[in-house]
């Protein structure tokens, strides 16, 4: 009997298959994971695929299956049961991550399709005691009860049959249409209408007949690739790992289809008896086909999984390794050290040594010879690093590596050998190498692999600052914890806090006070005032110093526009300090031509170290005349503390020389220093050159200073630098 029930379900399935159909196409949609969590929308009354019990659980052959993906890599997952149209809207809308359907073609336009989970078939559910429908054509004229947005729905749609579609809430609310008679038929999938007869005990059955068999998948927003890739490879390793099968085998009596009014369905195929020996025959080679095309599928599904699989481990391998030096990139060699560093069972650290190297010439290899050239370093370099097995190491990028080491007494041979000449041809460039170098036994506490490497990595930058070929960590290479506070806050307020001194100048000859020099200040709000041979260098090796030259300059300009409308009959000159970073920028000229335009260039005056005009003197030659040209006098500031002052008094247009006051200081207690100001002063007069005297703290020196013609002079004796209100009092008293 069973046999012949599967018979004629074949007769049915196959006689269904010469109705017209649409095809199934697929596409892509988006719909990202969020918070490592996915977001299942699906029907609340479609057993026993999914439903909800009376306590609102989600519980099903389709729920287990997403609880076993969920857990192969720990992902969370919420169930979001509804109406079957508001789960298809949730997930098209974005509120939900994916839902299992049918990858049906006019869906193609909102969703991607995993590969088939499960396949299923349609019948026809009628009234038990109306009529029985065994076929698709006998429909004309009934009226017919589809659930919303259900697959049956749009099929129907497209075959253009003679009947009246009536639309349902749901697949329960379709079949109770049929058993309160407000429709002739329900068609929707066999094994879901079963269960809900079953449980809600309705007058309602089907002929047996099986048609529009379709694959069953998860379907995902369109354009949301990132997801469907993770499910589908989440659903291949539930298949290969054996739990679709265990969890297929739980469900298997109730997801098999059943048969249903075996005898109605006799007595309706007796209407083809005269077929039916030939559609028998074509039933059963249809499923000898079908079973062929499994197995095919099957096959093929598991080469694809082994190739996935594959695949899986080139992309973790690519995503653990430089691509330029097959080294461990920087996440897998923490990752390594970490493990390196984990207690034995007695709790007690290993014993790590990380050694840190940078290859120093790297940035002019690319400024010289080009990019390849300095990747063909890293990559022999690298080369020599992999070579040394018994070693873990790794490229962090930009020519810096990392190498670890369980034998601490090894380190000098590694170094060594890390040493040795790269290349055998001439012609080509050897890298420069510096090394830090930590010990994690080292520590007082046990640390990790991060912070053992920030310990090896502030070793090499106080290697590389020493000029030195390698530098074992110890806490004095720490940085200053007050200086990357203070850096912090100058790129975060920028000049802000920053003010202007200044510090009066006597011109001796006219006995009044002229001149000042503009000196900066940082007015921290939590450090005080903090003086410039603090921040300055900060500044400089940051690069921050550009930035606050020019807010020094428009201050000075601010403050003589200022002064000349308080007192425009004596005009306020002042000294403004520059550095060999500022004679660099190409920017600065413009900057000081656009700042001058509304005084008189002649009241400001640049002072450049002697070192700066040293480190850059061809390029300050041209920076020094331009700004002669607009009328800004230059002066060398700390003069005789060089080492060529002579040569540049000869070869730049400055207009002043500022002594050291190394030398003033000593003026009368050391021969040696008198001398050495005296014929300072009376060579630059005889050049042409004014001369300015700063440190000038007592009565004696100052009449020293008279006594040998120096022009101006500047110190404590005279004033102490101070605020713009001070100074504006001080030269109304002076």
């Amino acid at each position: 009997m069973r046999s012949l029930i599967n018979a004629v379900g074949l007769i049915a399935l196959v006689a269904a298959t010469f109705l017209p159909s649409s095809g199934n196409t697929r596409s892509n949609s988006e719909s990202p994971l969020q918070n490592n969590t996915i977001l299942y929308a699906g029907s609340e009354y479609y057993p026993p695929f999914e439903w909800l019990d009376d306590n609102g659980d989600a519980h099903g052959f389709i729920t287990d299956l997403q609880r076993a993906m969920a857990a192969t890599d720990n992902t969370n997952i919420e169930f979001q049961l509804s109406s079957w149209r508001a789960a298809l809207d949730a997930v098209i809308e974005g509120e939900a991550d994916a839902v299992a359907l049918i990858p049906s073609d006019d869906r193609r336009d909102f969703f991607s399709f995993t590969q088939p989970i499960h396949y299923l078939s349609h019948g026809i559910f009628s009234h038990t005691n109306g009529s029985q429908y065994t076929q698709l054509s006998q429909l004309a004229g009934q009226t017919v009860a589809v659930a919303e947005g259900a697959f049956a729905a749009n099929k129907l749609r497209s075959l253009n049959l003679d009947l009246t579609m009536l639309i349902a809430a749901d697949e329960l609310d379709c079949l109770s249409k049929v058993a309160n008679k407000a429709a002739d038929a329900c068609i929707e999938v066999n094994i879901t209408s079963d269960q809900l007869i079953n449980r809600y005990d309705l007058p309602v059955t089907s002929a047996g007949i099986q048609f529009w068999p379709q694959p069953y998948a998860f379907g995902v927003k369109k354009g949301n690739d990132e997801l469907l890739n993770h499910l589908n490879n989440k659903l291949a390793t539930i298949i290969v790992n054996g739990q679709y099968e265990a969890i297929y085998k739980r469900w298997e009596h109730l997801l098999e289809p059943r048969a249903h009014g075996v005898w109605n369905a006799i007595l309706n195929a007796l209407w083809f008896i005269i077929p039916l020996t030939l559609l028998a025959f074509i039933g059963l080679y249809w499923s000898v086909t079908l079973r062929y095309k499994v197995r095919e599928k099957t096959a093929a599904l598991r080469i694809e999984l082994q190739q996935n699989k594959a695949l899986q481990q080139q992309i973790e391998f690519n995503a653990a390794h430089d691509n330029i030096t097959g080294l461990y990139t920087r996440t897998a060699f923490f990752r390594e050290l970490d493990k390196q560093l984990e207690p034995d069972a007695n709790d007690h650290a290993h014993a790590v040594t990380l050694v840190t190297i940078q290859i120093t010439n790297i940035e002019s290899m690319i400024t010289v010879f080009g990019y390849e050239t300095a990747f063909n370093t890293v990559a022999k370099f690298g080369e020599r690093l992999k070579a040394m097995r018994q070693y873990t190491s790794a490229h962090f990028g930009s020519g810096l590596f990392g190498l670890t080491l369980r034998d601490e007494s090894k380190m000098g041979n590694v170094i060594d050998a890390l040493r040795e000449p790269l290349f055998s041809k001439a012609g080509e460039i050897e890298p420069q190498l510096a090394f830090g170098i930590a010990q994690s036994h080292c520590a007082v506490e046990n640390i990790d692999g991060a912070e053992l490497v920030r310990r090896a990595i502030t070793a090499l930058t106080a290697a590389q600052k020493r000029k030195i070929q390698y530098c074992i960590y110890s806490d004095a290479d720490e940085p200053d914890v007050q200086n990357l506070q203070l850096l912090n806050d100058f790129h975060k307020f920028g000049c802000q806090q920053f003010v202007l001194y200044f510090q009066p100048q006597l011109d001796i000859a006219r006995q009044n006070i002229s001149h000042a020099e503009a000196l900066i200040r940082w007015q921290h709000p939590s450090l005080g005032l903090v003086p410039p041979n603090k921040f300055i260098p900060l500044l400089e090796e940051s690069g921050g110093i550009k930035q606050l030259t020019c807010w020094v300059i428009q201050q000075a300009v601010n403050k003589i526009q200022r002064a000349a409308r308080s007192d425009p009959q004596n005009p306020l000159k002042l000294s403004v300090n520059i550095s060999s970073h500022d004679l660099l920028d190409e920017a600065f000229l413009a900057f000081v031509r656009s700042a001058i335009t509304d005084i008189n260039p002649s009241q400001l005056l640049f002072e450049i170290t002697e070192s700066g005009l040293i480190e850059e003197s061809s390029h300050a030659k041209e920076v020094i005349y331009s700004l002669a040209s607009m009328g800004i006098g230059c002066a060398v500031d700390d003069f005789g503390t060089g080492y060529s002052s002579l040569y540049y008094l000869n070869e730049l247009s400055v207009q002043e020389i500022k002594l050291d006051q190394v030398f003033v200081q000593a003026l009368c207690n050391s021969r040696r220093s008198l001398t050495i100001v005296k014929s300072t002063i009376n060579l630059a007069h005889d050049l042409g050159l004014k001369t300015v005297a700063e440190g000038v703290e007592d009565k004696q020196t100052l009449d020293k200073l008279t006594e040998l013609g120096c022009d101006r002079i500047q110190g404590f004796y005279i004033a102490k630098p101070m605020q713009e209100n001070e100074l504006d009092a001080f030269l109304k008293k002076a």
